[in-house]
């Protein structure tokens, strides 16, 4: 319970003084059955665990808050990023698609072995807005639906560890490619707060940068467990091995490749 109404007051506050999506009587009642049902789909594992998503959820709006999301996304990007940080893992079983390929198992012949956990998360998400009862996205528009569905797909497949490499090349190259505008001084407000400047605002306001912000930030906070202060990274690290040698221990009683802590990198 004190997670579920940390994640609804996370995102109610998100935005605020009637803004947003998520104000009214009515919709903060929708957003918790919402987050109720979401928090019943994660499975008792050690790390993938609902907790997970509520820690995800918190960097998400953490780092929104620090890049001035405000001045170059909408409230709408900005609300179906912090339902995709809800739901970004739910059903997660505790193995990586590295396991689910080798041992054949249904999500990966489901989705041909590209990403079946992402794709899983996108589908079981999906599954509770279509409900009545549970659906968050209630009073958009056809095409604020539509647009909200796609950032969400497109958000959580980028949580494949597969998809990192390529995500930092993009980084690499947006900032090559406007090192002038980057480099610059930065100005400050009244309050001496770093400002985002009118160059930079124009970049990001590009729809493909947009996209690429969107999938980096869900990302970045997916494994942003090392950014924290040491006890609260080390209680995550140690959850995180936990599943991992659990996994392990499958594979040894399988007799397939351990790939627990070897392919660590493709499990988050």
């Amino acid at each position: 319970n004190q997670r579920v109404n940390l994640a609804v007051y996370t995102v109610c506050k998100f935005h605020e003084d009637g803004e947003g999506f998520v104000n009214t009587g009515d919709e903060v009642g929708m957003f918790q059955r919402f987050t109720t049902a979401v928090e019943k789909e994660y499975l008792p594992v050690p790390f993938h665990s609902f907790a997970h998503a509520v820690d995800v959820l918190h960097a998400v709006s953490r780092v929104l808050r620090s890049i001035a999301s405000g001045s170059f996304l909408s409230e709408l990007e900005e609300f179906s990023l912090l339902i995709s940080a809800i739901g970004h893992d739910i059903g997660h079983p505790g193995v990586n698609n590295g396991f689910l390929s080798e041992v054949g198992h249904e999500l990966a012949m489901q989705y041909n072995d590209r990403s079946p956990l992402e794709n899983m998360h996108c589908a079981k998400l999906y599954t509770i807005t279509s409900k009545q009862e549970t659906n968050v996205f209630y009073h958009l528009s056809k095409d604020q639906y539509k647009e909200v569905r796609k950032n969400c797909i497109e958000s959580i497949l980028h949580t494949d560890m597969m998809a990192h490499q390529a995500m930092v090349k993009d980084l690499q190259m947006l900032f090559q490619m406007n090192t002038e505008v980057f480099t610059a001084e930065p100005e400050s407000d009244d309050k001496g707060q770093m400002m985002i400047s009118p160059a930079e605002i124009e970049i990001f306001s590009d729809n493909d940068t947009k996209t690429k912000v969107l999938n980096c930030v869900l990302h970045s906070a997916d494994v942003s467990n090392p950014c924290r202060g040491w006890e609260v990274t080390h209680a995550w690290a140690m959850v995180c091995l936990e599943e991992f040698f659990a996994q392990g221990d499958q594979e040894k009683v399988l007799g397939i490749p351990a790939g627990a802590l070897g392919a660590a990198v493709n499990f988050p």
